[in-house]
């Protein structure tokens, strides 16, 4: 803070560690305030030597125009449009504005998005991070209301809402595997991702159930990717190695495998079976197996345990955990 300016209320709630609406609320003495919270506010006010201007309406001032920040890591990616208008949905019926922000799977970038949201003044943030290690600890354990959408990070101390990944790819390697296949590819998303390493554990835990060991020659990974995917399993294809069915942990890799296969002579599902997951627009329209996720509802279940926070009706971390399910189609075929 520039020592020469007066302090304003922006920098009250950062020194308090809190929202510019929970600094109104202490200022207009709202009784929705924790007491810890407003000990913290009114500590900040004292050491800053802040002074209300007798001009402003600062309860009006912050709290009309109320707003919410969702940052997700690729606008482009098909899956997280569903997750974004869950969101809106239950935004606009609560008289939320929602200000959308691409991260571009970039741990910079999406450090300047909470931050500029941050002195924006939102009253919360939705966050899909772009890596497990997202840099978001100071704010977990601050009162700022934050919930994570889809990708968790490693605290406990954070509200989430996300699909069980291990379960969804456990119900997609057990289909194929009750169809007689036993030599899987898993073409699998970035490594570091608390998403990837469920949906892993799901695919090693139904192989495990039938006694079958490990086979890291199709341990593929296309980074969710549709041309890394399509080099991925073009390589496998061209080494000749062994397998009757691919299991993508996205749709979009499942599009790529596909591309590859049938540029080298396969039929799907003669051949090679083909699962993805996500369920996305297009796959109905290849008659892709896939799983699905209930990307409206936790995308509204994110926004309104986002409410309960920035209206302080929870007060300890929330863990919302949605079931998956396989949508059956005609991309596989029994052995």
């Amino acid at each position: 803070m520039d020592p020469l300016k007066s302090p304003t209320i922006h920098d009250v709630a950062q020194r308090a560690g809190v929202s510019l609406s929970t600094v109104s609320r202490v200022l207009n003495d709202y009784a929705s305030v924790s007491p810890h919270t407003r000990e913290r506010v009114e500590t900040a006010v004292r050491e800053l030597h802040y002074e209300r201007p007798k001009s402003v309406d600062d309860d009006k001032l912050i709290e009309a125009p109320h707003s919410v920040g969702l940052i997700v890591p690729d606008i482009l990616n098909p899956f997280f449009p569903l997750l974004i208008k869950g969101v809106e949905q239950v935004s606009r019926i609560h008289g939320y504005h929602l200000i959308l922000c691409d991260s571009e799977n970039d741990l910079e970038l999406e450090t300047q998005h909470i931050n500029n949201l941050y002195q924006r003044g939102v009253n919360g943030i939705i966050l899909i991070p772009s890596r497990s290690e997202s840099p978001i600890r100071e704010l977990i354990l601050s009162d700022f209301p934050l919930v994570l959408l889809d990708r968790m990070v490693e605290s406990e101390a954070a509200s989430y809402v996300i699909s069980d990944n291990e379960d969804g790819a456990y119900q997609a390697v057990r289909y194929l595997l009750k169809l007689g296949h036993q030599w899987i590819v898993n073409l699998a998303g970035p490594q570091d991702l608390n998403t990837e390493k469920a949906r892993l554990k799901g695919f090693q835990r139904a192989l495990a159930e039938e006694g079958i060991p490990g086979q890291p020659e199709l341990m593929l990974c296309g980074n969710y990717r549709l041309e890394e995917a399509y080099r991925e399993v073009m390589t496998l294809l061209r080494r000749g190695v062994e397998f009757t069915a691919v299991f993508a942990t996205n749709d979009m890799m499942a599009f790529g495998a596909k591309l590859a296969l049938e540029e080298q002579g396969k039929r799907i599902p003669e051949d090679v079976s083909l699962v993805g997951y996500d369920d996305i627009q297009f796959s109905s329209i290849i008659s892709l197996t896939t799983v699905s996720q209930p990307a409206l509802e936790m995308g509204r279940n994110a926004m309104l345990l986002l409410l309960d926070l920035v209206k302080e009706r929870i007060k300890i971390p929330q863990h919302i955990v949605l079931r998956p399910s396989m949508v059956i189609r005609g991309s596989c075929q029994r052995r």
